[in-house]
């Protein structure tokens, strides 16, 4: 594999100096490693840094479209932006056309958007590769999109808006509002603290350590697990795939979930009272006190919380705690 030296990415904004030649090379090796090349596509490469500092106002939104490769957003104490970009193409003249551009607005917020100049033979998106690893102001807004390539967020307050299309999504230590969409990519979310609405077609969730006042999550081909969860509202749903939920519930929370395939395995802790629903043609419940129909109830106290638990063809099991 050829390395070029590195070129300042298209942008339309105040860029800071280059940063040390060392260091350079450090963050394009890490930028590289988010999906390595195989050998049988090696060509030329070419890895820039391009640091952004804030306008008139402090960089509010962060907007990013990558079609072509890996994103990773990371929160940093700085307030402008650092992008780091890794470029792949079987030749030099290709390679010359991938672009990845900046526009700012007046109002705090960036775009970020990776293209191929249309100038120039056809290129397959195979044969070429663009991977971002954007470092953002942590108090910024994220929107982030992909096609196949892994979608990260990790180490931001402010929330986000993740798509792709059979990329992965991976979403760690994040504070505010997360809005995730995928059709074949599997979800991850670790550490998040706010509303988490996670949507995907065919695509396993995976949930754990999430608290906040909404947790909704939905695949229809798909399996999901939840641990050390604590929300307010939750409804936890796939059409072919088991459900695990294991978490703290607190008074006057609604939980449902269901499976029409699949089994439904849910263990709660919780100091209160607990009325459970179940609808499934086999109910393993243990302990509480069963009301007939379906009904169960745990505890005692003001504001029970509702668990409605359902399967069409799959088992339903519950379990209650006091232990926190």
């Amino acid at each position: 594999m050829i390395a070029r030296a590195a070129a300042a990415v298209a942008a339309i904004a105040v860029i800071g100096g280059p940063a040390a030649a060392d260091d350079l090379r450090r963050e394009a090796k890490s930028v590289r490693e988010l999906a390595p090349v195989e050998p049988a596509r090696a060509g030329v490469y070419e890895d820039d840094r391009v640091d952004i500092a804030p306008a008139k106002k402090p960089i509010a939104a962060v907007a990013i479209d990558n079609p072509y490769g890996d994103l990773r957003i990371e929160g940093h104490d700085g307030p402008g932006l650092v992008i780091l970009s890794s470029k792949r193409a079987p030749n030099d003249e290709t390679l010359d056309r991938l672009r990845v551009s900046l526009i700012p607005d007046p109002d705090g917020s960036v775009r970020i958007v990776t293209a191929i100049d249309p100038e120039g033979p056809p290129v397959a998106r195979a044969d070429v590769h663009i991977d971002l690893v954007i470092r953002a102001p942590h108090g910024a807004r994220v929107d982030g999109r992909v096609r196949d390539g892994r979608l990260e967020l990790v180490n931001m307050d402010a929330g986000a808006e993740l798509d792709t299309a059979r990329g992965t999504i991976r979403v760690e230590n994040v504070s505010g509002p997360v809005f995730a969409r995928s059709l074949a990519g599997d979800q991850r979310f670790a550490e998040v603290f706010g509303t988490v609405d996670a949507q995907a077609v065919a695509a396993d969730l995976t949930l754990d350590t999430v608290r906040g006042d909404r947790l909704i999550a939905s695949t229809h081909d798909g399996r999901i697990d939840g641990r050390r969860l604590r929300s307010r509202r939750v409804e936890l749903r796939t059409t072919r795939g088991d459900i695990t939920y294991d978490g703290e519930v607190q008074a006057g929370s609604a939980i449902t979930v269901a499976s029409v395939r699949g089994s439904v395995d849910v263990r709660l802790r919780a100091p209160g009272a607990i009325r459970v629903r179940t609808f499934a043609p086999t109910v393993a419940v243990r302990g509480g006190h069963a009301l007939g129909g379906g009904v169960f109830a745990f505890g005692g106290g003001p504001r029970p919380a509702e668990v409605q638990l359902r399967s069409r063809f799959g088992t339903v099991s519950f379990a209650v705690s006091d232990a926190p």
